[in-house]
């Protein structure tokens, strides 16, 4: 279950990762320890644009949890896409360093055996789920379609230029707005604090989508030849598709 919690139970090597990227000369960090234990103080931290200079210059990173590693880039990244909800960039923070792990992206909770690896077979299971399925099944439909078109869009559309019919950026964002959006309606989501959550998810799917490209291609560096003739030609398609 991917929650929104992640900022109020960071690890000691994160705190001790804020500290030291933000403490000045002469300053005790025993001081900012105390203003961290504020919510509103550490979030306002955690915006330090002097945390994303030491990410990104990987000092004192090696300890970091994948949880604040993400949380840094995604919050400047829908910044970038005027998403300013710091419960949005903790949840989806979260969602990457979940589904960073192993097989987790394609199995609906960490506890799960059954993995799915297409969406057609989770919209094929939720016709016979129950109703606490269903929510979890809605979510994880959502989950995994930002995943793989927020983190790997070269991939996506490589199988689309290739692999006809392969399903382009339009299927996963249908599918995952409208299964954020369901989810959002859901009595769970109220339970777990997440309705306002999944909404804006559901109702922005694309230009979160959008910002992970951008988080993506910026920052991460995953694929193999930054030049690629794809990463090129879905530039230059995104470019289009945004003017018309």
């Amino acid at each position: 279950m991917i929650s929104a919690y992640g900022r109020g139970k960071l690890r000691q090597e994160d705190l001790q990762f804020i500290l030291t990227s933000l403490c000045r000369e002469g300053e005790k960090e025993a001081t900012l320890l105390k203003l961290l234990a504020d919510p509103d103080t550490r979030d306002a931290m955690l915006d330090h644009p002097r945390l994303l200079a030491c990410l990104l210059e990987k000092q004192r990173t090696a300890s970091l949890s994948l949880f604040l590693y993400f949380y840094i880039l995604v919050r400047q990244a829908l910044k970038t896409y005027n998403i300013d909800d710091r419960a949005v960039s903790d949840y989806v923070a979260g969602l990457l360093a979940e589904f960073a792990r192993g097989n987790r992206a394609y199995r609906v909770d960490s506890h799960s055996a059954k993995e799915y690896r297409y969406l057609v077979d989770i919209m094929q299971d939720l016709l016979e789920a129950n109703s606490e399925q269903t929510f979890h099944l809605r979510s994880h439909l959502g989950n995994y379609a930002l995943f793989l078109t927020g983190l790997f869009p070269d991939f996506v559309y490589h199988r689309v230029k290739y692999h006809p019919p392969s399903p382009d950026f339009s299927y996963y964002e249908q599918v995952g707005s409208n299964n954020f959006h369901l989810a959002a309606q859901h009595a769970m989501a109220e339970r777990y604090r997440l309705s306002e959550i999944l909404e804006l998810l559901g109702r922005r799917f694309q230009q979160v989508r959008l910002a992970l490209n951008h988080m993506a291609d910026r920052f991460l560096h995953m694929d193999r030849n930054p030049g690629a003739t794809d990463k090129v030609m879905r530039r230059v398609d995104h470019f289009i598709d945004t003017r018309q």
